[in-house]
């Protein structure tokens, strides 16, 4: 008998049945299901945080610009709705398109002792699904004193 025509299986030997080879398909199915949903999730998270710490920045880079010119001259006359426009719409920020921002200034009474600047800054949060209809908001505040 020639050694290529024997049989490489033992007696008691067999290999995996049909019914093994798809419950393991099945199985594997859906763990790969479950990688793929929490894959979105991930991603979803990482671009609400993007977003978030974007807006923390425009409402940042508005207290520093109020800071600056509260420091210009003594009063805080350069604290205006002038010089810090009180409301930015949607696309009218330089380089954040899909927000807008609110700037109140509210000074204290009895003349300009001192000013209370608030910053809230608008987004629709955009995620895997879309951009989504509610807005959110991250709000700063800071109070100044003349000098």
């Amino acid at each position: 008998m020639h050694a290529l025509s024997r049989s490489k299986f033992r007696a008691g030997q067999t290999g995996f049945t049909l019914a093994e080879i798809l419950v393991a398909c099945a199985i594997i199915s859906v763990g790969l299901v479950a990688v793929a949903t929490g894959f979105g999730y991930g991603v979803d998270g990482v671009e609400a945080g993007r977003q978030q710490s974007t807006a923390v920045f425009l409402a940042e880079q508005r207290i520093e610009q109020a800071k600056e010119l509260a420091m210009r001259q003594t009063g805080l006359v350069q604290l205006t709705s002038t010089n810090l426009p009180a409301t930015e719409a949607y696309g009218t920020i330089p380089g954040a398109a899909s927000y807008r921002r609110t700037t109140t200034i509210t000074t204290t009474p009895g003349g300009v002792v001192g000013a209370r600047v608030d910053v809230n800054v608008f987004y629709r949060p955009v995620t895997g699904r879309g951009v989504l209809a509610t807005e959110r908001s991250v709000a700063l505040s800071i109070f100044l004193a003349s000098r």
